[in-house]
C-alpha cells in the first residue's frame, strides 16, 4: 500500500497521525482525522477502522509510559476500570467485523453524532475536591456499567471513546491529569484485543497503521507534556472545545 502513496500523502499520514496523537492524549477523538483520511488514501472502512487501531496501540504504549516516568501513574485504579471496559471492547471489534462497509459507514456516523451529543450536554460537574485515582474509595457499581459499554463503543468504532472515558472519570471525580493516564491504559487494553480481532479477520493494514502510528507517538510525545505541565483545568477546557468542534464537524459532514 505504501509504495503507491505519494510523498505528500506520507507526509499528510504523519501531520495528521502527529494532530491525532496529540488531540488523544489530552482529549479524545483523534480517529475523527484519521479514519477520513485512511478512507481518503483508498481503504475500505472497515481496514481502515482495523488499521487505526495500530496506531491507536503504538500512540497509547508510548503515551502510558510516558506518563509512568513523569510520575504519574494510572495504578490499580486503572486496572479496575480496564476489567470492565475490557469485555464490552471484545464484543464492540466482533461487531466490527460482521458489518458490511456501507453498513459500518451508516452506524459510523449515527454513533459519533450522538456519542458527541451525549458528551456535550452530559453533565460533568464534581462534588468536593478531585481525586486521584489511587484515592477512590466510591462504588463502582454504576460506573463499571459505563466502562462497559465505552468498551462496547470503543471496540467498535474507537473515534471519540476517549470523550466518553473522561465524562466517566468525571462522574467518579477523578483529575484529568491522572484521568489522562488512566484513560489511555484502558485504551490500551480493550484495542489491544480489537487489533488482534481485526487482524484475525484480514481487516489491518500493517504498513499504514505503522506510518500513522509513528505520527501518533509525537503528538502523544508533545500532549503527554502539555497535561502534565498544564493541569486538569486547561484539559477540560481542552475536552470542551474538541467536543463541540468535533461535534459540528459530524454535523456539517452528514
Amino acid at each position: 500500500m505504501l509504495e503507491n502513496l505519494t510523498a505528500l500523502n506520507l507526509l499528510a499520514v504523519l501531520l495528521i497521525g502527529a494532530s491525532a496523537g496529540f488531540i488523544n492524549v489530552l482529549a479524545g477523538g483523534g480517529s475523527f482525522l484519521t479514519l477520513p483520511l485512511l478512507i481518503f488514501l483508498g481503504l475500505p472502512p472497515n481496514i481502515a477502522n482495523g488499521t487505526n487501531r495500530l496506531a491507536i496501540l503504538m500512540q497509547n504504549t508510548f503515551a502510558v509510559g510516558h506518563f509512568m516516568k513523569q510520575k504519574v501513574n494510572p495504578g490499580i485504579f486503572a486496572l479496575k476500570a480496564s476489567l470492565f471496559a475490557l469485555p464490552g471492547g471484545i464484543l464492540g471489534a466482533w461487531l466490527a467485523t460482521l458489518v458490511s462497509n456501507a453498513q459500518f459507514k451508516v452506524s459510523l456516523a449515527m454513533f459519533m453524532i450522538g456519542m458527541s451529543l451525549f458528551t456535550l450536554f452530559s453533565s460533568n460537574r464534581q462534588d468536593g475536591d478531585l481525586l486521584n485515582p489511587e484515592s477512590h474509595v466510591g462504588t463502582w457499581l454504576g460506573p463499571g456499567m459505563a466502562y462497559f459499554f465505552v468498551g462496547i463503543y470503543g471496540g467498535y468504532i474507537q473515534a471519540g471513546v476517549g470523550f466518553l472515558i473522561l465524562s466517566v472519570l468525571l462522574w467518579q471525580n477523578i483529575n484529568l491529569v491522572h484521568g489522562n493516564a488512566v484513560k489511555l491504559t484502558i485504551i490500551f487494553f480493550f484495542t489491544t484485543i480489537a487489533l488482534i480481532i481485526f487482524a484475525w479477520n484480514g481487516q489491518v493494514n500493517w504498513a499504514m497503521g505503522a506510518m500513522l502510528g509513528a505520527g501518533n507517538i509525537i503528538g502523544a510525545w508533545l500532549g503527554t507534556h502539555v497535561a502534565i505541565k498544564k493541569g486538569h483545568k486547561f484539559i477540560k477546557q481542552v475536552v470542551t472545545v474538541a467536543v463541540i468542534g468535533f461535534a459540528i464537524k459530524l454535523l456539517i459532514d452528514m
